[in-house]
């Protein structure tokens, strides 16, 4: 059976994914939490910098409401080459030799608000472009492969700064690594501008229909699609922040060791992808959520055993680890990004995909901020009982591993195909015209 071919053009997709991926995981990444640590930044204030990406999509919501006024493609356009700009100011921070190190970190949070602002803001009619381009039949496909290019973008955008930053950092090494960030999200642009535009006018006109609150609230598939996801961000919202501090803690781990051992990660990623855009297709969306959810069960407890001194904290074991981390994570977001994409109905779907990315992204960036508050408060604390040690690190870890419970047993009441039964778009749309309007008056 030959398989449906992409819409023309949409290939470049994955090229913008690739050189978006080496922007962002510098800027968003390992790199830049080495780079604050060095400016002497407290857990709360990591926790802070890895909230703003995923708390600034908060403004997902506003501008949902003028995605209609602008083609996808320009709404994108704008606020990626504005955030671009503000990559090239965190260049400058670390060669602002005549400020004290209290001063560049304000520079750097100030600049790195502004980007994930502007970032926040354009990604409102990132989901709905490519759900309205690609067909059902081949997103698991796509999806897949587009993941497959974004994960390897993060694998080189690791690898060179290990590369460049290897043994002591002097202050240009950070600022080259922030350039080739820059740089990636230029070339990024480029690929932007070639993925085609959704034309159809009815399709914009749907994708754009007011929904009241409520209405969206209330449609059972997005509800507990909403819950899950909140309660899974809880878990993985703040592991690649505290996994990369609880490693600069530990003796015989500089920069470039820590970055490398990240990097693995996204070798598992690249391991797992191919097999499971095919794999997606026929079993659908659950099956692959529990396996993944229970792979990073044991990735959790294995970070719990070497934080409290069961396992020892050896490179190859962080290693494998963030393997099969890597692994776990790639297999999740490709299984939860699918069903999300079913789960929308068409009628209303930019003001579906804002609600639901704002919520799940104030969860996970609420995660690292309360973690990070909740680490300094722990301090040196420690109790040994029997031969597990309960200190900052490894409470941290072991109440994880009860959330990813949690999140486990929560993937049963999810509804994995709203569109095929008793829930038509149609149906709930109906729904929406009789509930007062909340937030379109």
């Amino acid at each position: 059976m030959t398989k449906p071919a992409y819409p023309p053009g949409s290939f470049n997709a994955h090229w913008f994914n690739l050189f978006n991926a080496v922007s962002f995981q510098i800027m968003m990444g390992a790199p830049i939490i080495v780079f604050a640590k060095s400016l002497g930044a407290s857990s709360t204030v990591l926790g802070i910098i890895a909230a703003f990406t995923p708390l600034m999509t908060v403004f997902q919501l506003p501008a949902a409401r003028f995605l209609d006024r602008y083609s996808f493609r320009e709404f994108v356009m704008m606020g990626w080459s504005l955030r671009t700009v503000f990559i090239f100011v965190v260049t400058l921070v670390p060669l602002l030799f005549f400020m004290d190190n209290s001063s560049k970190m304000a520079v750097l949070l100030a600049s790195l608000f502004i980007f994930n602002l502007l970032r926040g803001i354009s990604s409102a009619a990132w989901m709905p472009w490519i759900t309205a381009l690609i067909p059902e039949e081949t997103r698991g496909r796509f999806l897949s492969l587009d993941q497959l290019f974004m994960y390897g973008g993060c694998l080189i955008a690791l690898l060179a700064s290990a590369v460049v930053m290897n043994g002591e950092v002097d202050p240009w090494e950070y600022s080259l690594v922030f350039l080739i960030s820059a740089i990636a999200a230029t070339m990024s642009l480029t690929f932007i501008r070639r993925i085609p535009e959704v034309t159809s006018v009815e399709t914009m006109r749907k994708s754009s229909q007011p929904v009241p609150w409520r209405a969206i609230i209330s449609y059972p598939p997005f509800r507990r699609l909403l819950t899950f996801n909140l309660t899974y961000m809880a878990v993985i919202g703040s592991l690649g922040v505290f996994t990369v501090e609880f490693l600069r803690d530990s003796p015989g781990f500089d920069v470039s060791t820590v970055l490398v051992l990240s990097a693995f990660s996204f070798v598992g990623a690249l391991v797992s992808l191919p097999f499971c855009g095919a794999i997606i297709d026929n079993t659908g969306s659950k099956p692959l959520m529990r396996g993944a959810t229970l792979l990073f069960g044991a990735v959790i407890a294995g970070w719990a055993f070497v934080a409290g001194g069961v396992l020892p904290c050896t490179l190859w074991l962080i290693a494998l680890l963030n393997f099969f981390s890597g692994i776990a994570s790639a297999i999740f977001n490709l299984a939860n990004l699918r069903i999300t994409m079913a789960t929308m109905p068409e009628m209303g779907r930019n003001h579906f995909f804002a609600l639901f990315t704002v919520v799940t992204s104030l969860g996970l960036g609420a995660a690292p901020v309360v973690w990070g508050v909740t680490l300094d408060a722990l301090g040196t604390y420690e109790v040994l009982t029997g031969f597990f040690s309960w200190k900052r690190h490894s409470i941290y870890f072991a109440a994880l591993f009860l959330l990813n419970l949690l999140a486990f047993a929560l993937i049963q009441r999810l509804i994995e195909s709203p569109s095929s039964g008793k829930l038509e778009p149609s149906v709930i749309y109906g729904r929406l015209k009789r509930t007062p309007r909340i937030w379109h008056r």
